[in-house]
């Protein structure tokens, strides 16, 4: 059968590393969106701050997965990764999905963000791309070292 191994301790190491740059990535757009409330005299509802613990699952999931070193934290990191940059731009630049955002459910172009928030949303966007390559590399290496084993 052809099953991926878990991982080995270089592979998890930067998997670990890669999760916490984006959750990283994610607290400083989150920090962002407070100080935009500041400057904007809005209220962030307790309702909101409970759904945006949501955005931090899939990150945190493939950092669990990458500290348990198992198998699937590579394919889990990649995908959480990716969502990020897809979700945020979908968010920030056209419309969210659904209305649960609170004032962000206004794009940025209707807010008026300034270019600290522009920038933030940009480097998230950069760090969620570059975890995903990250994640998409361990796969590659995992999966070259098992068919080296496997030989």
């Amino acid at each position: 059968m052809n099953m991926l191994p878990q991982l080995d301790t270089r592979s998890r190491t930067i998997l670990i590393l890669a999760n916490i740059a984006m959750l990283l990535a994610i607290t400083i757009h989150d920090a962002d969106h407070i100080r935009q409330a500041a400057n904007w005299c809005y209220t962030i509802t307790a309702t909101l701050w409970i759904i945006n613990v949501g955005v931090y699952l899939p990150s945190l999931g493939a950092l669990l997965l990458s500290l348990r070193r198992h198998r699937f934290a590579a394919i889990a990191t990649s995908t959480s990764a990716l969502l990020i940059p897809i979700l945020f731009a979908k968010v920030h630049l056209w419309k969210p999905t659904f209305n649960v955002w609170g004032i962000w459910n206004s794009t940025f172009f209707e807010l008026g963000a300034d270019w600290i928030s522009w920038s933030i949303l940009a480097l998230l966007v950069l760090v969620g791309v570059a975890v995903a390559m990250t994640g998409t590399w361990v796969m590659g290496r995992i999966s070259r070292a098992h068919e080296v084993d496997a030989a």
